[in-house]
């Protein structure tokens, strides 16, 4: 009897830790979207004011965020200061398929971030501004709709965890 209390308590506890897994994606994928929009902020500001060259500018935007984003910034810079002769942009696409695929950003995201690496770094300084601009906006959309399937989704995931584990608990007695 203690040994089906104890199975039962623990498919309990990992069936609800999954849902409480799930219920949280949406809350990470808004950090990343806001981590990734402060670093487009301090692109744009490098870009404008500080008139770096973009490995260095990249660099220096990897070193304020201690996240995966950083990790997508300073890759492309290590990569472009080895001089391999490719363009920003196949080194931006790679990186964000290897990098921002272990975030929580989801794929509308991460091609969204692809589609602008083919405007910037080769057009003059109102240009790249104005691409920053964009991606700005759809990256503030993207956290609206984000927040609100957190509220829609969020305890749902959670009451489909705990009601699972207790129809696998129900099955099995």
């Amino acid at each position: 009897m203690i040994i089906k209390i104890l199975g039962a308590t623990l498919i309990l506890m990992s069936s609800s830790l999954i849902g409480f897994y799930y219920s949280k994606s949406y809350i990470r994928r808004s950090e990343d979207l806001r981590t990734f929009k402060k670093a487009l902020i301090l692109l744009r500001g490098e870009i404008n004011y500080s008139l770096s060259p973009m490995p260095e500018a990249l660099e220096d935007i990897s070193k304020r965020f201690d996240h995966e984003i950083s990790d997508f910034f300073r890759s492309i810079a290590e990569e472009l200061k080895l001089n391999l002769g490719k363009s920003l942009t196949e080194v931006w696409k790679k990186k964000a398929e290897e990098i921002l695929k272990r975030t929580y950003l989801n794929p509308i995201d991460i091609k969204n971030i692809m589609i602008f690496s083919e405007n910037i770094g080769y057009l003059d300084k109102e240009m790249q501004t104005n691409n920053i601009n964009l991606l700005l906006e759809q990256i503030n959309e993207e956290i609206k709709t984000s927040i609100e399937n957190d509220n829609k989704y969020n305890k749902l995931y959670r009451s489909l965890g705990v009601l699972g584990g207790i129809l696998v608990i129900v099955l099995f007695i």
